[in-house]
């Protein structure tokens, strides 16, 4: 794995020296344009990569297509549940219910998964350490300064829960009936406003790329009726976003 397992928690520095929050550095850098690393990881792989193995079988590219799109949806249940088992926290507190019974940071974790989703379908060697690697490192160099911010913002608070048996990414299967007993009440409309993006996202990404490996192995001419069938959903998901985009700022309004 590329998280290894550790239920001891890293030391956070003290509180006299985290009194100001750092504004340089790479895990500024990094926390505040991650959203942007896809894109170039994203354009060399789609323009000097092609999805699949060469010469494999499409049973298997099926196959771990299927397991793609269920990796992408684990990924995904696990962002759903933990803003919606925390919907009366948001921002404001320590999120110790759900996941974060599980895992310190099920957010990322779920981000993962989903990625390896995606790079499951796409299915080139070259690009699993493409993506995984830099992501793997993004993630631990992002979660030690948001834990050390939580440190600075919640203290005590948050030094309690850090203390528990709960390592960054690897879940402590230990804690799952009591994770999934403290899941209720869970805010339906706030994971919605909350996850409708990403939701949207990656299956739009994962019926593009089943597009652009059949176009590749058989040609516009024979892949046009899933091809269609592909940007008619994909038009779909559009106008869902869109739709949900205009009702939002229409409340802020």
């Amino acid at each position: 794995m590329v998280f290894p397992p550790t239920h001891e928690p890293t030391p956070l520095p003290s509180a006299a020296s985290t009194v100001t929050p750092p504004q340089a550095g790479l895990g500024v850098w990094l926390r505040r344009y991650r959203r942007l690393l896809p894109v170039p990881l994203g354009i060399v792989a789609l323009a000097f990569l092609k999805p699949g193995l060469p010469g494999g079988s499409r049973t298997l590219d099926t196959l771990l297509d299927v397991i793609g799109v269920a990796c992408c949806g684990l990924g995904q249940g696990l962002r759903l549940w933990a803003w919606g088992s925390n919907a009366t926290v948001g921002k404001h507190g320590v999120r110790r219910r759900g996941p974060y019974l599980l895992m310190r940071h099920p957010l990322y974790a779920g981000n993962f998964l989903i990625l390896l989703g995606l790079l499951l379908i796409f299915n080139n060697p070259i690009a699993y350490p493409l993506f995984l690697l830099p992501f793997a490192y993004l993630y631990q160099v992002i979660t030690e300064m948001e834990e050390a911010r939580m440190y600075r913002r919640f203290g005590t608070d948050y030094q309690e829960y850090r203390a528990q048996p709960v390592s960054r990414f690897w879940p402590a299967c230990a804690n799952l009936w009591e994770a999934l007993q403290t899941t209720r009440p869970f805010g339906w409309g706030f994971v919605w406003r909350k996850e409708y993006e990403s939701c949207c996202g990656w299956i739009a990404g994962a019926i593009a790329l089943e597009m652009y490996e059949s176009v590749l192995q058989y040609g516009w001419v024979q892949s046009w009726p899933y091809t269609a069938r592909g940007l008619l959903m994909l038009g779909g998901i559009g106008s869902v976003v869109l739709i949900c985009k205009v009702r939002q700022s229409r409340v802020k309004t």
